[in-house]
């Protein structure tokens, strides 16, 4: 018997959608689907019953969100769909598809094959192209890479491609271990390791040439801190997951001293940030 899935539909309207996925997150949905105005979040229905009431009373407190409508979906037919809505794309040098895809791959492009479960990281989401779009200008050979929020694993297997000599990666959903060795597999990638947990799973005492972190502005505001101890000093950290509007205030209350802002990009509403750290 296939396992049933609930399909909850939230009209954002101003909500930050990285934050109410974090929310989600916690209580056991395990893929998201956004679009401008629109967040599509799944869990099993049989989970959704032991937390529905807690569910409602985190979204209540966000009062511009709304609950449009909620369904029941098969797993056999969540799986078709899924597919279905992952097309290739060229992001930059990359060319981004899943293992179904029986499109010809373009020359003279990076191919990464990602196939996800559930859950970001297949170049869909305005968050991952601005990062990826950077890489090629970020990533030179042989620099060792720290991917934060690794997800699918999609920037770490881009920046192998790119010639890093190490990466390490690290989750705190403990379905990207598995997913992110898949895709390793499947790029014959073999210098990336990844972990279940955050920060505390890297050696306090190891340095990175490049800090990439496609993250929500939540986890953002404690990590970055963090990253500037594992950051070399002619290092670069890129981060992404914050919405235009809150760059001015993130850059004051968070950046402050500590970087320089080398380069801003902006795609929609979201911004991604390059940073280098300040030396004293």
């Amino acid at each position: 018997m296939n396992q049933a899935y609930l399909e909850l539909q939230l009209q954002l309207h101003s909500t930050d959608p990285s934050i109410i996925i974090a929310e989600l997150n916690e209580l056991g949905f395990s893929g998201f689907d956004d679009t401008e105005e629109l967040l599509k979040a799944y869990i099993e229905h049989s989970v959704w019953t032991e937390v529905q009431k807690e569910v409602e009373m985190i979204l209540a407190t966000f009062p511009e969100l709304t609950i449009v409508a909620k369904q029941i979906i098969e797993q056999k037919n969540w799986n078709e769909e899924w597919e279905k809505s992952i097309q290739p794309q060229l992001i930059g040098p990359f060319y981004v598809y899943p293992s179904w895809n029986k499109k010809v791959i373009p020359t003279n492009t990076i191919p990464l094959m990602i196939d996800p479960k559930m859950a970001f990281g297949t170049g869909t989401h305005e968050t991952t192209r601005l990062l990826l779009s950077w890489l090629p200008s970020a990533v030179n050979k042989k620099d060792t890479v720290l991917d934060a929020g690794t997800g699918t694993g999609i920037l770490g297997i881009a920046a192998s491609k790119l010639g890093a000599s190490s990466i390490e990666g690290f989750d705190i959903d403990p379905w990207s271990v598995e997913n992110v060795a898949e895709n390793m597999e499947k790029n014959e990638v073999h210098n990336f390791k990844a972990y279940f947990g955050s920060m505390e799973q890297i050696n306090p005492a190891q340095t990175f040439d490049v800090i990439l972190a496609n993250i929500n502005i939540v986890a953002l505001r404690e990590l970055v801190p963090v990253f500037k101890k594992h950051l070399k000093k002619d290092g670069s950290l890129l981060i992404s997951g914050l919405l235009s509007i809150d760059i001015d205030l993130f850059t004051d209350q968070v950046i402050r001293d500590e970087f320089t802002v080398r380069e801003q990009n902006d795609l929609g509403e979201w911004s991604a940030l390059w940073l280098k750290p300040v030396v004293y």
